[in-house]
């Protein structure tokens, strides 16, 4: 679950009561209390703010393109100073930084030296991680689909039953939703369906299946992007 940036959302997000990855917000002036949401999670990913092509959240203050890799360390060291067991990372928005080959390279690279992971949310359709992968003969996760698009509860149970059947048809899927209300509802509705038709697990869990199964490229499946995010 993306953006989460205080404890009532986190608190929401466990009364679901379902194994879910809270992905939460770097420390900034706007979201000041992240790092004592990650002391209370047994597992969780930073949301990472990239640059987009037509969308800026100023307190946010996201990475931009052409930011130099000794930047990109400083900042990331920073990071895991404030979340020492950081090892998960996805991108918040991103459109533009994504799509740039040489930016993700550095990025990666960083990620490589600091033993960080980075899982691609994919916010547009030309992102360069699935090229780096390839290059590099290297695991890099990405999104297969995003839950709640349209944050209305009608959708999201669609949503989750695509998101089911592309787990089983595929044999793993990842899944991004936010902390709306209609997506908080809609998870607590499917409890049952989710805990019976497949294993929720976190992303060190995937990582580790897929290596199992001698999967080293990940197969995106082709749903819906968020564009220009």
């Amino acid at each position: 679950m993306d953006d989460i940036q205080n404890l009532a959302q986190y608190n929401a997000l466990r009364n679901i009561k379902l194994p879910i990855t809270p992905s939460i917000f770097p420390k900034t002036a706007y979201t000041p209390d992240t790092p004592k949401i990650a002391t209370y999670a047994k597992e969780y990913m930073i949301h990472l703010p990239l640059e987009a092509l037509n969308f800026y959240q100023k307190e946010l203050e996201p990475l931009t393109t052409g930011i130099s890799r000794d930047s990109l360390l400083a900042y990331m060291k920073n990071l895991k100073a404030d979340f020492p067991n950081l090892k998960y990372l996805n991108n918040h928005t991103g459109s533009k930084f994504t799509t740039s080959y040489n930016d993700m390279q550095n990025l990666i690279s960083v990620f490589d030296e600091l033993d960080l992971r980075f899982i691609d949310s994919v916010t547009n359709t030309d992102i360069a991680s699935p090229k780096i992968a390839r290059e590099q003969g290297r695991l890099i996760m990405q999104r297969d689909i995003f839950l709640d698009t349209i944050a209305q509860k009608e959708h999201t149970d669609r949503q989750i039953d695509l998101a089911i059947k592309k787990a089983k048809d595929k044999g793993y899927a990842i899944a991004i939703c936010h902390p709306f209300p209609s997506t908080i509802e809609a998870l607590k509705n499917a409890k049952d369906k989710l805990t019976k038709e497949v294993d929720l697990i976190g992303p060190a869990q995937l990582e580790s299946y897929l290596h199992t199964q001698n999967i080293t490229l990940y197969n995106r499946s082709k749903f819906h992007f968020a564009q220009n995010h």
